[in-house]
């Protein structure tokens, strides 16, 4: 499943609710911790609720009594939450009346997946069993699959470094594609936005490399992108005279937040659109779907499924069968190859 995710055949997601039915109410995490900061945020979660993914990452993530332990421990190394804790101590802490009781939890397995620079990226199954035995014996299992996950990790960075992306399709019709960080910051862009900039479209960088936007709605979102990890509302679009622009807030790529990358990207393009254009490129039996056009352009563009979900404004399971549908008109079977498909 660790490679099928890789590849696109299945999802993290898939990956994470399998490792959940392995203990007694299992909540399995991808999750990051800042040592130095003392907080972090999950990532990706299996079995949580919404608010209570929400209180960890703005509350009980600077109260982990774990993590002090998880800091430290040997990259690679599954252990039991004992080995982090004494269970004596850890009976005696806000983190277990006020959160891992509230989830019907008492214990945990875990494993770091990767540290750099203080900060650690980590896999963990939250569970009702106290039973060290049964408890070990699963750690042993993150033990087995971290070298996998390391390596799969390892290729996405690859792969995000080399800044491929759909970026040379959007440059081939004309839109611009700009990736931000925190506090505005211009993390890089296509030649297509480099173009539309030089035009004065209301849209430029400022001599300290922040993105400014003639659109106090835009700003404002982008300021409170890195303000917190609160769940904001993830797209903002609107007109700058014969600009269209796109802001959507980066939220669902845990490797993203691990690695501290692009916070939301913006596309602007044109008046007329970028869906029209794809279909030029295809054979009359691959053409698509409006919708259909709306779900490749999103993904050309180098967002995830969750993101391009929520920047159509349909459910993930909506996007994932038009992403299917896809896939078979174009003889492809994974989001690289629709890419590699796509591009000229």
């Amino acid at each position: 499943m660790v490679y099928g995710a890789l590849l696109g055949e299945t999802s993290w997601q898939d990956f994470l609710d399998t490792l959940n039915t392995r203990m007694p109410d299992g909540k399995s995490t991808l999750f990051f911790h800042d040592a130095v900061l003392g907080s972090g945020g999950l990532s990706l979660s299996s079995g949580l609720e919404d608010a209570a993914a929400k209180a960890y990452n703005t509350h009980f993530s600077t109260v982990n009594p774990w993590m002090a332990k998880a800091a430290v421990r040997p990259v690679g190394l599954g252990v039991i939450a004992d080995q982090m804790l004494p269970h004596e101590e850890l009976l005696k802490t806000e983190f277990y009346h006020d959160y891992l009781r509230s989830i019907g939890c008492r214990s945990s397995i875990g494993v770091t997946i990767m540290r750099e620079k203080g900060r650690s990226f980590n896999l963990s199954t939250l569970t009702s069993s106290t039973d060290a035995g049964y408890n070990r014996a699963n750690a042993q299992v993150l033990t087995e699959l971290a070298p996998h996950l390391r390596r799969a990790f390892d290729y996405l960075r690859r792969e995000r470094s080399n800044e491929a992306g759909g970026k040379p399709l959007l440059d081939a019709i004309g839109v611009g594609l700009i990736y931000l960080g925190e506090e505005r910051k211009v993390r890089s862009m296509n030649t297509a936005a480099q173009m539309i900039l030089t035009e004065g479209c209301g849209i430029s960088v400022t001599p300290t490399g922040r993105l400014n936007v003639n659109d106090a709605n835009v700003n404002e979102q982008l300021r409170a992108t890195g303000r917190s990890r609160e769940p904001l509302q993830p797209v903002c679009s609107g007109r700058i005279g014969n600009i269209k622009y796109t802001l959507v807030r980066l939220q669902s790529d845990f490797m993203s937040e691990f690695l501290q990358e692009p916070t939301s990207a913006l596309i602007i393009e044109r008046s007329g659109g970028i869906c029209a254009h794809l279909n030029d490129r295809l054979s009359g039996n691959e053409h698509l779907t409006a919708a259909e056009l709306r779900i490749a352009s999103s993904i050309a563009s180098g967002l995830s499924l969750r993101d391009t979900a929520k920047l159509n404004d349909i459910s993930y399971e909506t996007a994932r069968s038009h992403l299917k549908n896809i896939f078979s008109k174009l003889g492809v079977n994974s989001q690289v190859a629709l890419v590699r498909r796509l591009i000229p």
